[in-house]
């Protein structure tokens, strides 16, 4: 057997194997949601709905599938092939790992740019559609519309920031209240509390240490209060969902980045800075998911080499260990989108950068 067709075996059974993988991964990530699902079904809502929800959601669940799909197929394969003494009787054969290897990675090169066309338009859109339905089957609840860490549209003319809520309890509100045609008022407050009024359908605030600016149209400068209070009613009622920049296109989202100014005109610098920040890190998010597929490979290759496991069982947990590692690494770059000047959209790139060289280092190693 030749070099081109041992390395074509080898992706052909890593396709076969990722392909299982990514069914299964799918089905894990999902399985909370289809129960959700099957409530609302035995609660009386119509299936057609719901269906179209679970569809709508797969999209999510493969930008995630999809990296640790690769990761368990590569220590399942090469781990396969090393137990049975294929992977030695190859290097005698005077065959280099990165022969061995050469169609797997360029298959992971093909699931990338596959990546970057779902995690840039495919998921967006699809996450749109999906929180459309939901909100077209039931009222939301005021409380759920508070989305913690960044700037949301509660209603058109509103726009909210809370950067940190514990049950009722929120700390750092910022409100730009644009609904009174002429004037646009900021309101931030340091501390407060939130809850329903209005049978369900409305959102009070209660906030204290409160800066208004400007107070009224008669009174057109900053105003400082000890405690303020603002109700903003029907929005529970709402049945049509507030797109926000998650269900945009990532080339919507650098059409954004370049009118910033026009976009976001009420917006003060600051918090223009903290919008920036964010849509920055949702576009290089989704590139460095992308990319992870290749950082895992690069890393599940020699790994699967080196592990001499023939349980299944432990190349599993392997690729749960590595996957769970690089998740926690891109969780604290996503914790650190509020902190724009620490630069979150390039340390989103951490983990496949280190994963990468790391993989890289172990296949020369193992070459």
């Amino acid at each position: 057997m030749g070099s081109r067709t041992l390395d074509r075996y080898v992706a052909a059974d890593f396709l076969l194997t990722f392909v299982m993988a990514i069914v299964f991964v799918t089905f894990a990530t999902s399985i909370g949601a289809v129960f959700k699902l099957m409530d609302l079904i035995a609660s009386g809502v119509p299936w057609q709905p719901i269906v179209k929800i679970f569809i709508y959601s797969m999209p999510t669940s493969i930008v995630m599938a999809v990296p640790l799909g690769c990761l368990v197929s590569c220590l399942l394969v090469f781990g396969r092939l090393s137990d049975d003494g294929e992977v030695m009787a190859m290097q005698t054969l005077g065959l280099s790992m990165a022969t061995v290897m050469r169609s797997t990675v360029l298959l992971a090169c093909g699931l990338v740019v596959l990546s970057l066309w779902i995690n840039h338009e495919v998921e967006p859109l699809a996450h749109l559609a999906r929180r459309d339905q939901q909100a077209k089957l039931r009222s939301v609840s005021p409380l759920n519309v508070i989305e913690e860490g960044r700037f949301f549209r509660a209603l058109p003319g509103l726009k909210m920031y809370v950067g940190h809520r514990k049950d009722e309890r929120v700390r750092d509100v910022r409100i730009y209240d644009g609904r009174d045609p002429g004037l646009v008022r900021e309101i931030h407050a340091r501390r407060g509390r939130v809850y329903e009024t209005g049978e369900g359908n409305n959102l009070a605030l209660d906030l204290e240490e409160v800066r208004v600016s400007p107070f009224s149209k008669e009174l057109p400068h900053p105003v400082y209060l000890d405690s303020w209070s603002m109700e903003i009613e029907q929005l529970g009622k709402t049945r049509t969902y507030m797109p926000d920049e998650e269900d945009a296109s990532s080339t919507d989202l650098w059409h954004t980045l370049q009118n910033m100014e026009t976009v976001y005109a009420e917006l003060n610098a600051k918090d223009l800075r903290l919008q920036r920040s964010f849509i920055l890190f949702e576009i290089n998010r989704r590139s460095a998911m992308a990319f992870s597929s290749l950082a895992l490979i690069l890393v599940g290759i020699p790994l699967g080499v080196r592990s001499q496991r023939k349980s299944t069982g432990m190349g599993v947990a392997l690729s749960l260990v590595i996957f769970l590692v690089f998740y926690m690494m891109t969780l604290l770059a996503q914790s650190l989108v509020k902190v724009p000047a620490a630069q979150p959209h390039l340390l989103i790139w951490l983990p496949v950068i280190v994963f990468g060289v790391l993989g890289i280092r172990l296949v020369k190693r193992k070459g």
